[in-house]
């Protein structure tokens, strides 16, 4: 797989001043280049992962950055660093990275914005996931009770930026309370569970069906959280979600 050709991209990634800083930095850092209308470029640096985040900086650090600049972003890439290489020098990317790769994909997703490539360097050495067919812009494959973690994680972090809203905060509170039936069920020991019956949506999806809305925006995602019960395996394709992202960010920019 080759690598896509992104307009807003410089030909050499090292070109831009950022990359060079964390090229030969003794801690993991990530910087997100971002691409948005008129070929503007603008750079996020997170700090040393042992401060805060290595490749997945928090949704609200985001939406308080990009607001500030009253653009919206439309594409992206990561770029991180391995401090330290094995013995054969070359770039290895970790089961961590590629994971952290998906998320994200989806966080930046669910802000409209499309992740082309995570690229790892060391020192003047570069590897891309996307040429070494590591990263795909397909769906999220992990089970419901995941992405309704994740899609929680993403909903109280904006509610931190944004302003709140009912709606929002009746989501984030049904979200909490079923992860938190479910978790409890899965702590038990097993023999335990053998004897006891899985949990149920606990009134979940009524719930949620419950919700009226008159934003287009909310009920695109109430309904994507119905679907999430009872489907272990429901898959979010990156198409339905990043009409989502776009209506969004109009409103983060505003």
């Amino acid at each position: 797989m080759t690598a896509v050709n992104c307009a807003f991209m410089p030909r050499d990634i090292f070109s831009i001043v950022q990359v060079q800083d964390i090229a030969t930095q003794e801690q993991e850092r990530a910087v997100l280049i971002f691409g948005g209308s008129e070929g503007k470029v603008s750079v996020l640096c997170g700090q040393s992962c042992s401060d805060t985040w290595a490749i997945i900086p928090p949704v609200n650090k985001i939406i308080e950055w990009v607001s500030e600049t009253k653009t919206y972003f439309r594409e992206a890439i990561v770029v991180h660093n391995h401090p330290h290489l094995p013995w054969h020098g070359e770039i290895i990317p970790s089961d961590d990275d590629i994971a952290a790769t998906e998320f994200l994909k989806w966080q930046l997703a669910l802000l409209g914005i499309t992740l082309h490539d995570h690229i790892i360097i060391s020192g003047n050495k570069k590897r891309s996931l996307l040429e070494m067919n590591l990263y795909h812009n397909g769906p999220l494959k992990t089970s419901g009770f995941e992405i309704k973690r994740f899609l929680y994680c993403f909903l109280v972090q904006v509610s931190l930026v944004l302003e709140h809203h009912p709606v929002v905060d009746t989501i984030i509170n049904l979200l909490e309370k079923n992860l938190d039936m479910i978790r409890n069920y899965y702590e038990k020991p097993w023999y335990l569970r053998v004897f006891t019956p899985k949990p149920d949506d606990g009134g979940f999806k009524s719930e949620l069906a419950g919700l009226k809305t008159s934003d287009n925006l909310l009920s695109r995602l109430v309904d994507a959280l119905i679907q999430l019960e009872g489907d272990r395996n429901f898959k979010i394709q990156p198409e339905k979600v990043i009409p989502y992202g776009i209506e969004l960010w109009k409103r983060i920019i505003k």
